[in-house]
């Protein structure tokens, strides 16, 4: 197997070097490769755009354009410099990479494994990974199955499957990604890749959009009674249920409030903890790349955070859809 067909490998960021190509040569005018520059420009903005709207689309494409096209990506995230960007770029980039590990065998997925540096090892037993190895990947991991606890453990190593070993490689893959974002780009680069450049904010910012309830000024006395009551128990020191705490970060970043502005919200629980707290409300934010949306009317009440419903419940299924009418009636029952 060619290690160059995943771009962030080592062997990858070789064969680039040993073309002799450079960025600069590559968007020089006049340019000595028309077609590959043409090509990798092309590819290099497929992969930014697919990472914004979810997903790098995976096809045929010019070897060297293919290979090119991934430097060129981080440069153009790197000129536009937006965290939600660069987060999802590298989550977009692992999860491409996590398809063609699907059809890789595992000797091929060992060699991509230690070009990741890990180092598992293969033998009558099945396949196992040191644990210090699986720990940097598997921490990331939100299922109870993925916790060191829930796991086979011998003399260090902890047994996986082969599948197991592919999702452990596609997050350390994401983190190989994003390590170095964003880079230190010459203004004169990102002007050569301002269509580029354009093209990718303009699709970020609508994306924005769409993901956040746009309603001006955070209006409480607009909240839905569940997210009230939650509130004034966080408030009054009270502990509550995770599912509770999810609801109502998710719910004040959706309607306009910030990370500093929700982590401060949850200073008075007796647990509180700043950096802990800070890190788990940047997650749900979208420091992942995958930003949460809040649960449903439904799923609120299932997992008994409904405290009852008012009038306008009756007609909304969401607790963001009551803020909206809510605050377009001025805060009017």
């Amino acid at each position: 197997m060619s290690l160059a067909g995943y771009p962030f490998s080592r062997e990858a960021a070789l064969r680039v070097k040993e073309t002799g190509y450079s960025l600069e040569g590559l968007l020089a005018d006049p340019n000595p490769e028309p077609r590959l520059c043409r090509l990798a420009r092309r590819r290099g903005l497929d992969r930014v755009l697919g990472a914004v709207l979810g997903e790098i689309p995976d096809g045929p494409a010019h070897p060297l354009a293919e290979l090119f096209s991934y430097p060129l990506a981080r440069v153009i995230v790197s000129c536009i410099d937006d965290d939600l960007l660069t987060r999802r770029y590298a989550l977009a980039e692992a999860k491409l990479a996590g398809k063609k590990m699907a059809r890789e065998d595992l000797a091929d997925l060992i060699l991509l494994a230690r070009d990741l540096g890990a180092d598992p090892q293969a033998g009558q037993g099945g396949i196992r990974l040191h644990f210090s190895d699986y720990l940097k990947a598997a921490a990331r991991m939100k299922s109870p199955g993925w916790k060191l606890v829930n796991r086979s453990l011998e003399a260090g190593w902890v047994a996986v499957t082969g599948q197991e070993l592919a999702r452990i490689l596609e997050e350390r893959a994401r983190e190989r990604v994003q390590r170095g974002l964003p880079l230190k780009v010459p203004p004169e680069i990102c002007d050569k890749l301002r269509m580029e450049i354009s093209r990718v904010e303009e699709e970020l910012s609508s994306r924005k959009a769409e993901e956040r309830v746009d309603l001006g000024e955070v209006t409480e006395e607009a909240f839905p009674p569940c997210i009230r009551v939650v509130l004034a128990q966080v408030a009054a020191g009270k502990n509550q249920a995770h599912t509770a705490r999810f609801a109502l970060t998710t719910f004040l970043l959706a309607v306009g409030m910030d990370v500093d502005e929700v982590v401060a919200v949850f200073n008075k629980s007796p647990d509180f903890d700043e950096e802990k707290t800070r890190y788990q409300v940047e997650h749900i934010a979208g420091r992942g790349g995958t930003a949460y949306r809040p649960p449903s009317c439904a799923t609120m009440a299932t997992y008994g955070n409904c405290p009852g419903e008012d009038r306008l419940c009756r007609w909304v299924s969401h607790p963001l859809s009551y803020y909206e009418r809510k605050v377009k009636k001025g805060g009017s029952g």
